[in-house]
């Protein structure tokens, strides 16, 4: 064999090796997968947010992420409120799987607080019985470990909505900065639907050194879009950012596809917003099984079939702040009589308490629902 024929064959071997002994090392250093899931709205206007999570449980328990390594916050007002005409049922699109049963209910009602969120999100078991009067399930994870954040709720800029209060930018960007100090992650990843999601990820320029990557919905400045009105239910069922990343988990292989293949896919076919990604594009790289998954365990969710023919969510998709607006004028055009007279009160009381806050300042021209 000639000398150079040879020297790239020993190059190309040594090249082999290295990566079989560095995916090897990645897959077994003894960390494991955490994952938080927040659905920070109440009342049946707002069933996708819930939906949106539910989905994004059976995603991860399907792929591997055991329910002691989940944690759940929604208020749990939306399977069986009145309001829905299928008790025990949530849709995330049309003619989709129940995704309600199995989601563990960690924090609900009144738990659903963003002091409990920081505080969960930074191990403070103590803070957190402080808070609801209980123990609460709080991460627990290590140097080894990856995490998986996902919020789903409104926004606006340099907050993220709760049912009570706002999540504020400089608090969220603490409770960050103090995991990385507490060392209680590998990497973390954030996917937040929200309008203008960005703004809580946009100055944050630390997180390019702390090991963090983030997707969010919209730019600073923009609505994030709802989607999938349901007759029936009258009602979004969920979220274009949300739908969009959760159909793609659904049918592809995660241990193969990457988050910034991911990211770009989203990001192409989410039109009215504009996708975002910030923080430490190096874990783009990763497979989305690295965080929506670990593929070492059994999946737990064997029942969930997720939809391949699901429509675009694009072709209805509504502005989330003008979500309750739109819900109102689709079903004051499906009723009649009295009921049809009670949705156009309930429009026009919505149109006098938005009118109130912009003339009081606390909605921006950018957010106004009239």
């Amino acid at each position: 064999m000639d000398k150079p024929v040879y020297s790239v064959l020993i190059v190309s071997v040594l090249m082999a090796l290295v990566v079989v002994v560095a995916a090897f090392t990645d897959e077994d250093d003894g960390g494991v997968h955490w994952a938080v899931l927040v659905a920070g709205s109440n009342t049946y206007s707002n069933y996708r947010h819930q939906a949106d999570i539910c989905h994004a449980y059976h995603i991860i328990s399907k792929n591997g992420i055991p329910d002691e390594r989940i944690i759940v916050m929604m208020y749990d007002d939306i399977a069986y409120n009145p309001l829905n005409p299928y008790p025990g049922n949530i849709i995330n699109e049309p003619n989709g799987t129940n995704v309600y049963p199995g989601v563990p209910k960690d924090y609900t009602k009144h738990e659903v607080l963003p002091e409990v969120f920081l505080n969960l999100l930074t191990g403070n078991e103590t803070e957190v019985e402080r808070i609801i009067g209980r123990k609460g399930k709080v991460l627990k994870s290590g140097p080894k470990d990856r995490v998986f954040i996902n919020f789903a709720d409104h926004g606006g800029p340099g907050s993220l909505a709760f049912p009570t209060e706002l999540l504020y930018m400089d608090d969220f960007h603490n409770a960050i900065l103090e995991m990385f100090q507490k060392k209680m992650y590998k990497e973390m990843v954030f996917y937040v639907e929200a309008c203008e999601s960005g703004s809580m990820f946009f100055n944050f320029t630390q997180m390019r050194h702390i090991n963090v990557f983030a997707t969010t919905a919209a730019n600073p400045d923009e609505s994030s879009f709802g989607c999938y009105y349901d007759e029936k239910r009258q009602t979004l069922l969920g979220d274009v950012y949300s739908v969009n990343w959760m159909q793609d988990s659904d049918q592809e292989n995660l241990g193969q596809e990457t988050l910034a293949q991911q990211y770009k896919l989203v990001k192409s076919e989410t039109t009215e917003s504009h996708v975002m990604e910030y923080g430490d594009l190096r874990i783009s790289k990763k497979p989305v099984g690295d965080f929506q998954g670990s593929m070492d365990s059994k999946p737990k969710s064997l029942y969930f079939t997720p939809s391949s023919s699901a429509p675009d969510p694009m072709l209805d998709a509504v502005r989330s702040e003008h979500a309750e607006q739109e819900i109102l004028l689709r079903k004051i055009s499906q009723t009649a009589g009295l009921e049809r007279e009670q949705h156009i009160a309930e429009l026009d009381k919505l149109w006098q308490v938005n009118k109130t806050k912009i003339a009081e300042g606390s909605v921006g021209n950018s957010r106004s629902l009239i």
